[in-house]
């Protein structure tokens, strides 16, 4: 298995183990995200303004797409596409952690607690994108070299 799959599935893994207040209780993101497939049928609309209950389902379904993404890219072949799914499903999974953890800190501490166990999918988010930025850029320069070959 290659490095930039290990890092890919490790990254969707540790988003989920993000420590949310849910309720009277705490919940962790991959929760939600089961959780916002049943909202699905019950016509749960897409609102980011509000409180943080208000929001939460939309984190969820954000965090569920994100997911969705970088799954689909393990299994893509074609490397623009590869590369274009894990940049959208990684931006889409770092709009959720702004949105678990932009709120008042002083008021409410289950943002900071969001924040503060986001940081291992933050640090694993940003080797991800140093990967794919880093295979983008050899397959750029390979397909410069075919091409500056075959016009020769």
């Amino acid at each position: 298995m290659s490095e930039i799959k290990k890092v890919t599935i490790f990254t969707i893994l540790i988003h989920s183990f993000i420590i949310i207040g849910a309720g009277h209780g705490i919940g962790i993101m991959g929760i939600i995200d089961i959780a916002y497939i049943s909202n699905l049928i019950d016509n749960y609309g897409f609102t980011l303004t509000g409180n943080f209950d208000d929001n939460i389902m939309t984190i969820g379904l954000l965090s569920l797409i994100g997911k969705i993404l970088l799954i689909l890219s393990l299994f893509v072949k074609i490397n623009w596409t590869k590369n274009l799914t894990q940049l959208i499903g990684i931006l889409l999974l770092w709009i959720s952690v702004y949105f678990l953890t932009s709120g008042n800190w002083n008021y409410e501490s289950l943002y900071e607690l969001a924040f503060w166990t986001s940081i291992p999918f933050l640090i694993s988010s940003i080797i991800l994108t140093y990967l794919i930025v880093k295979n983008i850029k050899q397959n750029t320069e390979r397909n410069f070299e075919l091409n500056g070959k075959l016009n020769v």
